[in-house]
This record gives C-alpha cells, sequence and structure tokens, in this order.
C-alpha cells in the first residue's frame, strides 16, 4: 500500500537532498579555482631557471605536490557527503516511481489519502 502522506515525505527528502547540488557546486568551483592557481604555480616553475635539478625537484616536492595534496583531500572531503545525499534521493525517487507505476498500472494493492 502506499499513501499519500508517503509519497509527500518522499518527495520532501528528496527536495531536501537535491538542495545539497549547490554545496557540491560550491566544492567543484573551490576546486577549479585551487587548480588555476596550482596552474600558475607550474608555469611559475616551467618559467623560472633553477640553479639545477635539485632545485627543481625541490620545488615540486616543497610546493607543487603539497599544493595538489590539498585541492585532492579538500574536493575530497567537500564532495562526499552531497554525492551520498544525491544517491539516496536517486534511490528514493527510484522506488517511489516503481510503487506509483505499479498503482497506475492497477497492480498495486490501494493508494490511502
Amino acid at each position: 500500500m502506499i499513501t499519500f502522506p508517503e509519497t509527500v515525505n518522499t518527495l520532501e527528502m528528496v527536495s531536501e537532498h537535491l538542495r545539497t547540488a549547490a554545496e557540491l557546486e560550491a566544492a567543484l568551483q573551490d576546486a577549479l579555482e585551487d587548480l588555476a592557481g596550482l596552474l600558475s604555480m607550474m608555469k611559475f616553475a616551467n618559467d623560472k631557471e633553477f640553479a639545477d635539478s635539485n632545485a627543481a625537484l625541490k620545488y615540486i616536492d616543497d610546493v607543487l605536490v603539497p599544493q595538489l595534496n590539498g585541492i585532492r583531500h579538500s574536493l575530497e572531503s567537500s564532495t562526499e557527503e552531497p554525492v551520498k545525499r544525491l544517491n539516496l534521493s536517486i534511490n528514493q525517487i527510484e522506488r517511489l516511481l516503481l510503487r506509483l507505476q505499479m498503482l497506475s498500472e492497477g497492480n498495486f494493492g490501494s493508494f490511502v489519502i
């Protein structure tokens, strides 16, 4: 049996979860800005005339790698929860859609208001 309040409740939960798309968008925008900064650092390294290969490797190890690791960590931590909520929304909508299709085809017990 599917109830109208149950349908409304599911749609409200999905609506709430979909609001996390804005969080995800902000996290991705931050990552893009961080990557642009990393690109600038890489261009600097390309333009800079290092004394030797050891100086270039030191710049990579001390500056570029930590920056890249920071971007990766930040992106991972800021997108994990929103992606989970969006996936949960997909599952809830698919279950609701299946139940409503069954109701529409007359293959479901009853719909209670």
